[in-house]
């Protein structure tokens, strides 16, 4: 019967799936595995695809370019009130497709190249296959442009509905398939270069069983196959989440659905997936650019403690968005009932939240460590970075507290708005930095000459707007959700502090493109 009602895109992507699932056990079945290796690869051999790596850099730095002109242009007074007074479909234009454009463009394709970088030279083999890293590449750049165009275009068309008296999910209605079909499409197709990636990794880990040579960072496998599995997993999630049945179920949810979606949906990509990537690349990098190499049992006690804690919140979110949101949309309960009626709700964000918090910062502190004896410029990225990840993760057990999470809850969308900036900081002035740099670096390695005045332009322009932004973000967030929790509407109260918002916000948010620009 479920056969009955499964669309087309539906059947796409699991047809796409499963294809990438066959073709990578086509690569291990007997008959095709390459024979056993006792002889290292020479270094030509391990970097055999290092020249066409420039491509995901240069991609990064343009949609991160993009993406801060989206930034700036959100934050300008008319722009601001009229996106605020479409609601959800206004959310769909202002954070949905510019974060997705900036992780997905900016952070998760750099991290692509840094992997197909440091990964053979980890494992001791070369790529598993040159075609699934191709296809990663081009499949996630493709589809990221669709869903974000896709994004926008239906976020204004239906804000302009919703200007003219109707509400989200008429106006949802009333787009139809215009809707539907483009949203899907970029997703699936973006989670089509994941799944490539992702087989492309865990082909070349497993093959690389039969090198039997010294590995000195072998180890550090497992943080690139967790990174990709956690990836994979995301994807996943993302393109069951905007199956119309699902993406509607959320939507009616309200705030006990934004557990699942972004809550347990950006954890498992950033923490478990990119962060994962991130410090494997730079535990096998930075001892290689002058810095000190961490021990086997510090990183693997890194890596334990950071699969833990990041797995636990992901469960938690999750368990609590479908449980709750159970509740409210069978007509139960509000949201706010839904979650006091769930007696381990605080016990299980508090809990597992911390204990995501100790093993992030564990890493930061290895990461500080393993940086300070570089000489070059580097070490300034991995220092600014640290110090704004810092600052975004612990924002993260403060608004867990009880007294915190129900003060943002009486703020409504401004709540929303604060908590979207704790992942913008961890992100764009954490993850995206040490990205930059470390992308670079590799670049030099491959014949490029450090661009001394671009790359301090690029620190400088990301870190200091990042801070600006975020400071001023948080301020006038908190006078918004205030203003919510006293009777006011969300538009009401975001007109209210302009054009003083946009004097602040727009300016900072243009020295976070100056630094995109410079690094681009």
């Amino acid at each position: 019967m479920y056969l009955k009602h499964l669309s087309s895109l539906e059947f796409l992507s699991y047809v796409a799936f499963f294809a990438v699932v066959i073709a990578a056990i086509m690569r291990v079945l007997p008959g095709r595995a390459p024979p056993l290796r006792t002889r290292p690869y020479e270094e030509d051999e391990l970097g055999a695809g290092d020249q066409r790596l420039a491509k995901y850099f240069v991609a990064s730095g343009c949609f991160l370019v993009l993406g801060g002109l989206h930034m700036a242009a959100k934050n300008l007074p008319w722009v601001d009130d009229w996106l605020a007074r479409g609601g959800y479909a206004g959310h769909l234009v202002r954070d949905l497709s510019n974060t997705h454009l900036m992780i997905v463009g900016g952070g998760t394709l750099a991290a692509t190249g840094l992997t197909w970088y440091v990964l053979p030279r980890i494992v001791g083999r070369p790529l598993a296959s040159a075609g699934l890293a191709q296809a990663s590449f081009w499949f996630t750049a493709i589809g990221l442009l669709v869903f974000y165009f896709a994004l926008v275009e239906n976020g204004i068309v239906m804000s302009n509905l919703i200007a003219h008296g109707s509400n989200y999910e008429a106006a949802k209605a009333q787009m139809g398939n215009w809707y539907k079909a483009p949203v899907g499409m970029g997703a699936g197709i973006m989670g089509l270069g994941y799944w490539c990636f992702a087989a492309n990794v865990l082909l070349t880990v497993f093959q690389a069983r039969l090198v039997r040579v010294p590995k000195p960072d072998g180890h550090l496998w497992k943080f690139l196959v967790t990174g990709t599995a956690a990836l994979t997993v995301g994807t996943v999630q993302g393109v069951i989440q905007v199956q119309p049945a699902n993406a509607d179920w959320l939507y009616s949810a309200g705030h006990a659905g934004e557990w699942i979606d972004p809550i347990s949906h950006a954890h498992i990509n950033l923490v478990t997936g990119l962060t994962m990537l991130v410090a494997g690349v730079a535990f096998h990098l930075l001892p290689t650019l002058g810095g000190s190499r961490p021990s086997r049992r510090l990183a693997n006690v890194c890596f334990w403690s950071l699969l833990a804690g990041s797995l636990a919140f992901y469960g938690a979110a999750l368990f609590l968005g479908l449980h709750e949101g159970r509740l409210v949309v069978n007509g139960l309960l509000t949201p706010e009932q839904a979650e006091e009626a769930t007696p381990l709700h605080p016990f299980l964000i508090m809990g597992t939240g911390v204990a995501m918090f100790a093993a992030f910062w564990l890493l930061l502190v290895v990461l500080v460590r393993s940086a300070r004896p570089i000489a070059g410029p580097l070490r300034l990225f991995v220092l600014a970075a640290c110090g704004a990840l810092a600052i975004g993760t612990l924002q993260g057990p403060v608004q867990a507290f009880p007294a915190v999470n129900e003060v943002l809850d009486r703020g409504g969308d401004a709540g929303d708005v604060i908590v979207n900036l704790h992942s913008q900081l961890n992100m764009l002035g954490g993850l995206m930095v040490i990205l930059m740099g470390l992308g670079l670096a590799v670049l030099v390695r491959l014949g490029a000459v450090w661009p001394g005045r671009s790359a301090r332009i690029a620190l400088l322009g990301v870190s200091l707007g990042m801070a600006a932004y975020y400071a001023s973000g948080v301020a006038f967030a908190t006078l918004q959700a205030h203003r919510v929790s006293a009777g006011e509407s969300f538009e009401f109260a975001v007109s209210s502090l302009q054009p003083w918002s946009a004097l602040v916000l727009v300016p900072a948010a243009v020295a976070v493109l100056a630094g995109f620009s410079a690094y681009a």
